[in-house]
């Protein structure tokens, strides 16, 4: 099933008389057949559109500004002789004709279209628009003068290549209802899909280019998405294709904390004064770019002393914002910044999974959240937006089933290409070097406290005291019983919300308390297992019980308890992947970015899994040679 829409001009609230105007000609254009004349030139049934008709009037009576994006034939393209043209074109020129204005045609992102409108620098819109509810709000539409559909991002299959599959015959959106669909967790895309087909499989993800390789791995028969998001897959990945059809409109705007209001009405007024004066449409024409033609970076202006203006950010959604060069960038990035340096106040990131960054922003971490956020309904129950600053509307990605053919491309040329994009190319692998070194910081210190702490507790569970056996045992059971991701959440976002303490040394505590909870059973069970009759001969010998235990029975012990606790401390080195939900780049985090900027599903993940692999073999390694080195029959060989 595909959804029709009706699409309309849109002019400002008060400028009713255009809207009547627009609607009194398209009236009689109907009734005298030159609706259908334009209709038929425009939308022939075989063969390109025709061209242009050459249009001339007098115009005493001003200038009428149309706002579109030519991007979309046969609506509103731009020819061959660099003139705008279109079905669009031709019936605004017509509306200026009956006018007798001059018409200026202003060619613009999509999402600056309804800000330049709100803003007087256009008087009327259009470019294959929607009539939503959600836009009505803050426009005037027009009668619809054309009706049609969206569009979605498939994959592209390779002619001749079997579906392992067997999804629908026409990957076109047609099967949505009855589709397997990925979406990124959280975001406006999932809500649509759940709300308007209930019969379709939405498949969630942390990261979209999670959902992009299940894509491609043919899991799933599209993946829901921001339309920036998806041209950039599409561009990166011949094998994807982006799907017309849009299936939401809402703004992207700026979270704030609902008892944050000074600082939402302080945004809220620069918001303001960049629509007016044209910097946001010039921010969003640096950054989004349909052609594949390079991003504009310009210098920002940073203030260097004050109150940080804390941002959580998910910097993994290019050109919104991503990491170039190991620093965060994109149209989100530039915005903020600018508003910063208008507010007077330095900027500190937290980039983090997008389903924390509410959490985040809940909890006192973060004093806003820019991260083309869709400022949903059920979003606004628990924070608070900001105006609006972006429209990027949510389409499908699915498989190409016509993929070009690449001239000398061999295993080998593939391997070098991908080793260079995702690795050479910024620097990338210092990335991964970062990475590493804070996945083994982590590591090693939440093993030692962990350790540590892990024997205090073994102490309690062993203590003649009921009273601490029970402390020990609730302690055991509790941190056993929760998931790692959630209790590392919890610590960072509700127990340590008022600390100003870095997310490294948050997760080290947290490791350090559920692989104590383990290894304190590991030392009792391995304790218990010493016979007691070798404590007894110890104190029959003149030992006391410490040194009875120091010498006798803890050898025995440790001897035992290695190989389990060898175990336990490679699976702590690996449950460290997920501290990127508290916004700590580990090694993890580094492939992440690496895909979003690369958006290539699989090597940076391949890369990541030799590189826990080589971490691990290192430390289980150095483990074997302490339980070598504590051997009762090593130290004997060397005595003799």
């Amino acid at each position: 099933m595909v959804t029709v829409d009706n699409y309309g001009m849109a002019v400002r609230k008060s400028d009713t008389h255009l809207k009547y105007a627009a609607d009194s000609l398209l009236e009689a254009m109907k009734k005298d057949g030159r609706y259908d004349d334009m209709k038929n030139r425009w939308f022939p049934a075989q063969g390109k559109p025709a061209k242009m008709p050459v249009m001339e009037w007098e115009a005493p009576n001003g200038v009428l500004n149309f706002g579109t994006n030519a991007v979309t034939e046969p609506f509103s393209f731009v020819d061959d002789n660099q003139q705008i043209v279109g079905f669009d074109i031709e019936f605004v020129s017509l509306l200026a004709q009956s006018l007798g204005m001059e018409l200026k045609i202003h060619n613009m992102e999509f999402g600056s279209l309804i800000a330049s409108l709100l803003s007087q620098k256009t008087d009327i819109i259009g470019a294959c628009m929607t009539i939503t509810e959600e836009r009505a709000q803050s426009v005037l539409f027009t009668d619809p003068y054309y009706t049609g559909g969206i569009a979605v991002v498939v994959q592209d299959q390779p002619s001749g290549t079997p579906d392992t599959k067997a999804p629908s015959e026409n990957l076109d959106g047609s099967d949505l209802s009855n589709a397997v669909v990925g979406a990124m967790t959280g975001s406006t895309g999932e809500k649509y899909i759940r709300d308007n087909y209930q019969n379709a499989t939405v498949q969630c993800y942390d990261d979209i280019m999670d959902a992009i390789a299940a894509l491609q791995s043919r899991k799933l028969d599209y993946v829901i998405t921001a339309y920036t998001t998806a041209l950039k897959a599409a561009n990166k990945n011949d094998d994807l294709l982006v799907l017309p059809e849009e299936y939401s409109d809402e703004y992207a705007a700026i979270a704030f904390h609902k008892n944050n209001e000074q600082l939402l009405k302080q945004v809220d007024a620069v918001l303001a004064r960049f629509k007016q004066d044209g910097t946001l449409d010039s921010i969003v024409q640096r950054w989004v770019k349909k052609d594949k033609s390079p991003y504009q970076p310009v210098e920002i202006p940073k203030v260097t002393t004050g109150k940080p203006l804390i941002v959580a950010i998910a910097a993994n959604r290019e050109p919104m914002c991503f990491i170039s060069d190991n620093k965060i960038v994109g149209l989100d990035c530039e915005l903020i910044e600018r508003i910063a340096y208008e507010l007077g106040r330095p900027i500190q990131y937290y980039d983090m999974k997008f389903s924390a960054l509410i959490a985040a922003l809940e909890s006192g971490k973060a004093d806003m959240v820019i991260s083309n956020m869709t400022a949903t309904a059920e979003r606004r129950k628990v924070v608070n937006f900001s105006d609006g600053y972006f429209v990027n509307p949510q389409v499908l990605v699915t498989l190409n089933h016509v993929v070009p053919a690449k001239e000398n491309d061999t295993f080998l040329s593939g391997l070098k290409e991908s080793f260079h994009r995702n690795i050479i190319l910024e620097n990338r692998y210092m990335l991964l070097w970062n990475g590493l070194k804070v996945t083994f910081l982590i590591s090693i210190m939440a093993a030692l406290l962990g350790t540590l702490l892990g024997a205090i507790v073994c102490m309690m569970r062993m203590s003649k005291s009921r009273m601490l056996r029970l402390v020990a045992k609730v302690y055991i059971d509790l941190l056993r019983g929760i998931p790692q991701v959630v209790l590392l959440m919890l610590m960072f976002y509700v127990v340590f919300s008022a600390f100003d303490i870095s997310g490294v040394w948050v997760a080290t505590f947290t490791f350090a308390m559920n692989f104590a909870a383990y290894v304190s059973e590991m030392f009792r069970t391995s304790i218990e297992s010493v016979k007691k009759g070798q404590t007894e001969a110890g104190v029959a010998m003149g030992f006391s019980k410490t040194k009875t235990f120091l010498y006798i029975v803890l050898p025995q012990a440790v001897q035992r308890v290695l190989p389990v606790y060898k175990g336990e401390f490679i699976a702590l080195v690996k449950m460290t992947s997920i501290v990127g939900y508290i916004a700590v780049q580990d090694l993890t985090k580094a492939s992440d970015i690496i895909r979003s900027r690369t958006f290539d599903a699989f090597f940076p993940l391949i890369m990541v899994a030799i590189l826990y692999f080589l971490l691990a073999w290192s430390l289980t390694l150095l483990l074997e040679k302490i339980q070598v080195g504590t051997a009762p029959k090593r130290k004997n060989g060397l005595q003799k």
